[in-house]
């Protein structure tokens, strides 16, 4: 029996919504990126070495905005890195959704990174579901962006590390992009974003999540098969 290919997911209708930037002043690679998508920005300052960084953050996404929280300006290279980290679909579409209008605007690369731990434990119980798990979401994710059909080169990878390991000080990239806190909910930053905002080597954009996980796509997105193999990743 043939197994089923995963869901192709298109981006057919709609833009990320606003994006407000966590400094004084928005800046100009910022602008540039906003200014070429038709996306609206906003600055309101919070110093992200601070507890107050994150909760603006916090604060911002529950409101279904998308936050920047910049460090030093993208290097001047053709092709800036943007990576994504996702955990689950489609609860982090906008994750993808976000990071590839970056990268689309920035004429940049997208990378989509899914961490597995190396161990869950003594006997390391389920690790072998979870990296199947993790390659079925990087497919999926694959076909997200691709299917959106921007031409921005795309790669995915497993790491096999804790997700909040992922986002450190050793992460190769020009801008991080990750899920924030629920729509509406009243908590703060998970263990992963508040990671990334306080010991990311660049700029992190913490994408707004649905208030409750859900089975549904988002709307502007429609579905369509794609190939099982036409994806690559690293163990």
């Amino acid at each position: 029996m043939t197994t089923p290919a995963p869901p192709r997911v298109r981006r057919t209708a709609g833009r990320p919504g606003r994006l407000v930037v966590d400094a004084p002043v928005v800046p100009a690679w910022v602008k540039r990126w906003c200014d070429r998508s038709g996306r609206t920005v906003t600055a309101r300052f919070a110093d992200p070495a601070t507890e107050a960084a994150t909760e603006a953050a916090t604060v911002a996404s529950v409101a279904g905005d998308s936050v920047l929280i910049p460090r030093a300006e993208p290097p001047r290279s053709a092709h800036p890195r943007v990576v994504a980290v996702v955990r689950s679909l489609p609860d982090d579409a906008r994750v993808l959704l976000d990071a590839l209008d970056a990268a689309a605007h920035l004429n940049g690369v997208l990378v989509v990174l899914h961490g597995v731990p190396l161990s869950f434990g003594e006997r390391s119980i389920g690790r072998a579901e979870a990296v199947d798990r993790g390659h079925h979401l990087l497919r999926e994710a694959r076909a997200l962006v691709e299917g959106a059909d921007t031409g921005v080169a795309v790669e995915v990878a497993l790491v096999r590390a804790w997700p909040h390991e992922i986002v450190g000080e050793r992460l190769d990239a020009d801008l991080l992009v990750l899920g924030g806190p629920r729509a509406g909910s009243r908590d703060r930053l998970g263990l992963v974003a508040r990671s990334a905002a306080r010991h990311a080597p660049c700029a992190v954009l913490l994408a707004p999540r649905p208030a409750f996980p859900t089975a549904r796509v988002p709307d502007g997105l429609q579905k369509r098969g794609v190939d099982d193999e036409s994806h690559t990743a690293a163990r």
